[in-house]
């Protein structure tokens, strides 16, 4: 099994963090994080990081967030549908130590596979397409 994660795993352009956000169909949030996401076509998951200096205040702090972030996408990414995500982080994310930011990101990634299944049954597609 392929654990790596490659440029074709996450959102590059601006033009795909539109895509996105234009178009929610999932979103899990929490007090300090935020995941949306939209249907691709693709065949796997993508991830996109949206962690502002306002948030985050330092290049540690959004360094040690995007990390995380990537790590957990990287480990639940053959959990995955083909959605692409966006991971926001929220004011105070910051405060939080690494285990409880790990465990936020894995509550938020079933959050979203949970609601992408209802989502396929509400537009009447079989779950086992994704």
């Amino acid at each position: 099994m392929n654990l790596r994660l490659t440029k074709s795993h996450r959102l590059l352009k601006p033009g795909d963090f539109k895509h996105v956000f234009d178009g929610v169909e999932i979103k899990a949030g929490s007090r300090h994080l935020s995941i949306l996401g939209c249907s691709s076509d693709l065949g796997h998951a993508r991830l996109g990081l949206v962690i502002s200096k306002k948030n985050a205040g330092i290049a540690v702090q959004r360094n040690r967030i995007k990390r995380l972030g990537r790590e957990v996408f990287r480990l639940r990414n053959s959990d995955l549908p083909s959605i692409d995500m966006v991971l926001i982080a929220k004011h105070g994310v910051s405060s939080l130590s690494n285990p409880d930011i790990l465990a936020l990101l894995n509550r938020l990634v079933d959050t979203m596979i949970d609601q992408y299944k209802k989502h396929l049954v509400s537009r009447d597609i079989p779950a086992n397409t994704c």
